[in-house]
């Protein structure tokens, strides 16, 4: 019997590669931003656990949807986890009986020009499912699937590509040095380089030191790389 290897990572590919891929995709075919949750198994996607990646949104609107106390109240990714479809935000929204504090995130983000979007569960191995979402602004109706299922299949594709990254390093026993484990837990949360520094109180050369020291044992060559296979690991601990 021949013997076939479906791993479906290419040679090169890392895993902000194939998120910017996915982003490029989505916004060349009318979107104007999409979000990917990853999170580790069996935990809820807008937990303190789960990272947040934006392509196509602001810095200061991502870094306020990633404070933990505003993110916990999304009412969209979980649900539709659950539900198991492709769903709009606004599908969803109509059927939740809201909480005063999801009430008030809805209107946080209206107000921030959010006005409907596509809310999709990839699904992955081992439980390793996560969040995609894509904002059109604007009112989506049935006529826009064409445009949709085929973003929806390239996000699928690319968390299995994902799942795979992390499935391939899963065998190395790593550890972080206290220092290690300190700057990976901020890059989860979207810090810079200065930002860190003024932080631990170190000097940024001493930052970016860390960070190259963290890329090479989790073997990661970019943020959303380091920051994944740490919470696969439990190694970012963002509780």
């Amino acid at each position: 019997m021949v013997s076939v290897n479906w791993d479906p990572v290419r040679p090169g590919e890392t895993v902000t590669s194939e998120l910017q891929a996915l982003a490029s995709y989505c916004l060349e075919h009318g979107a104007k931003a999409i979000s990917y949750h990853i999170t580790p198994p069996f935990t809820s996607q807008v937990s303190k656990k789960s990272a947040v990646y934006h392509f196509g949104y602001d810095d200061e609107l991502s870094k306020l949807y990633r404070d933990p106390q505003i993110m916990e109240n999304d009412p969209i990714p979980d649900f539709v986890m659950y539900a198991g479809h492709v769903m709009t935000w606004n599908q969803i929204i109509e059927q939740i009986e809201l909480s005063e504090k999801q009430r008030e995130f809805l209107r946080l983000f209206r107000e921030k020009g959010f006005i409907d979007g596509v809310a999709c569960p990839l699904f992955g191995p081992l439980g390793r499912n996560s969040y995609f979402s894509i904002d059109f602004d604007r009112e989506l109706s049935l006529d826009d699937e064409a445009i949709v299922r085929p973003m929806v299949d390239k996000a699928q594709s690319t968390h299995r590509r994902i799942c795979a990254m992390i499935r391939r390093g899963e065998d190395k026993e790593i550890q972080l040095s206290p220092r290690e484990s300190e700057i990976i837990y901020w890059i989860a949360r979207g810090k810079t380089n200065p930002e860190m520094a003024i932080i631990l109180g170190i000097s940024e050369s001493s930052v970016i030191t860390y960070v190259r020291r963290m890329f090479k044992k989790l073997d990661a060559t970019d943020r959303v790389t380091a920051v994944i296979n740490g919470l696969e690991r439990s190694l970012v601990k963002l509780d």
